[in-house]
């Protein structure tokens, strides 16, 4: 078993979903139809990832294995 931190995130991620900014994210950029998640979606883990781990933009995908982003967000860490 696995054990992944929850901190924020279910919060960050109601907040995020009741701002639709993943769909305002990916209205104004598009992605492309081969991407496996859209702008909007990283966008919103980015976001969740300021108040779980206050540091610089380095080595997210360590992050995101590290913390719930995957059963919260619905995105894969890689």
């Amino acid at each position: 078993m696995v054990e992944k931190r929850l901190g924020a995130l279910p919060v960050v991620s109601e907040f995020t979903r009741r701002l639709d900014l993943a769909g305002i994210t990916d209205e104004v950029c598009p992605g492309g139809v081969s991407a496996l998640v859209t702008h909007g979606q990283v966008i919103e883990a980015l976001v969740a990832n300021r108040p779980t781990g206050p540091a610089p933009l380095v080595r997210v995908g360590d992050w995101a294995r590290t913390w719930a982003v995957e059963e919260v967000f619905g995105i894969e860490p890689g």
